[in-house]
This record gives C-alpha cells, structure tokens and sequence, in this order.
C-alpha cells in the first residue's frame, strides 16, 4: 500500500475495480472509457509525462524511463547495480553525491570495493566514461 500511495502507479479499468483502492487510500488512474485498449492509453501517457527522469547533458539527452536507459536517442544496457547509481547521479541533477551516499543505494552494507567497482563497470557501459565525474574528496556527479 505504501508503494502505491506513492512511486508506484496503480490503473485500473472502471470505477468497480478501482473501488478496493480507493477504500485503501489509493488513488488509482482510470480511464474515461471502461476499456482496455484506453487504460493501456493512459497509462502510457502517464509514465511518459510522470515518471521519466530527463537530463541535458553535453553528450545528449539522458532519459531513464523505469529500467530502460537512452543516451542522445540511443539505448545504453546497464546492469541493476550501475543503473541504480546512475539513476541516483540523475536525480541529484548535477550535484555531487558522496561515496557514503552512493554506496547507500548500492544497499546491503556495500564497502568502497564494491562501490568502486560498480562506478567503474558504470562508467565502461556508458557511450562516454568522462559523464560520470570524479568530484576529488567530495564524490561523483553527472558530467553537465
């Protein structure tokens, strides 16, 4: 329930399913005809006004949309680890981010080992290595 009170979206078809949710203190997408092809719709138009992190960048547009990464229009495969820090580097939007705090989205009481080894596996899978910055004793951050 706390997930879809709030990063997660819920939809549901009409106002019959989505009466469960409501009660439950969700509020779910529905569309404005009960069908299925029209929730498909609005859920796509949702995820793509809401839920795409977006970043100018000078090697291209960086767009992250949910597991999915393009760079200046082109598809980049990360796997789960590299991607969880670059979408934090993203959401922080240029600013620097410390090793404690990236090593905190690495979870599971992630040493420097295996943060260095994620930001250098990051940084071999991304078109540009230089796009994650070095910041000297301060951390990293997205290359502007």
């Amino acid at each position: 329930l706390a997930a879809l009170r709030g990063p997660v979206a819920a939809a549901v078809v009409g106002p019959v399913t989505a009466q469960p949710l409501v009660e439950a203190g969700v509020s779910p997408l529905i569309p404005e005809r009960f069908r299925m092809g029209a929730l498909i719709r609005l859920v796509g138009e949702y995820l793509g006004q809401h839920r795409v992190l977006q970043y100018p960048s000078r090697y291209g547009l960086i767009e992250l949309r949910g597991k999915n990464l393009r760079i200046d229009g082109n598809p980049v495969e990360l796997a789960p680890a590299p991607m969880s820090l670059f979408r934090a580097l993203v959401e922080a939007n240029g600013a620097v981010l410390s090793r404690e705090q990236l090593a905190g989205v690495l979870g599971d009481g992630a040493g420097e080992h295996a943060l260095d080894m994620t930001i250098s596996r990051l940084r071999k899978t991304l078109p540009e290595a230089s796009l994650v910055a070095t910041v000297i004793k301060r951390g990293y951050r997205l290359q502007l």
